[in-house]
């Protein structure tokens, strides 16, 4: 698929249908991940772009493409996230353990 659309409540809520979805990425080739989530804390304009070059997960790490978010910054369209938003936002938390463990193995990059 080009594109899934999962919901963020918590496991107990959405985690069913999280599963589904995410589900859809077992075998794609994929080497670079987008996740966009709304922001709970802070208000933009614009989508904010992480500073992290990785992101934690209880399954794994994540490495963030900076190279791709270098080149979203410099469209001027984006804005950067501070690091205290970025650890307080829970939009795409409970994301990543699905994508780290439909991966698995396979070499890949998130663009949160």
């Amino acid at each position: 698929p080009r594109a899934i659309i999962a919901p963020h409540a918590g496991y107990s809520y959405s985690g069913e249908t999280a599963a589904w979805a995410y589900k859809q990425l077992c075998g794609t080739e994929a080497k670079r991940i987008f996740v966009l989530g709304p922001s709970h804390h802070e208000y933009t304009p614009k989508c904010a772009l992480t500073q992290c070059e990785m992101y934690e997960t209880p399954l794994g790490n994540i490495a963030i493409d900076m190279e791709a978010c270098a080149t979203l910054r410099a469209t001027g369209e984006f804005e950067d996230m501070a690091l205290s938003v970025d650890e307080a936002e829970h939009s795409i938390e409970m994301h990543l353990p699905y994508i780290v463990q439909v991966m698995g193995k396979r070499p890949f990059k998130l663009v949160p």
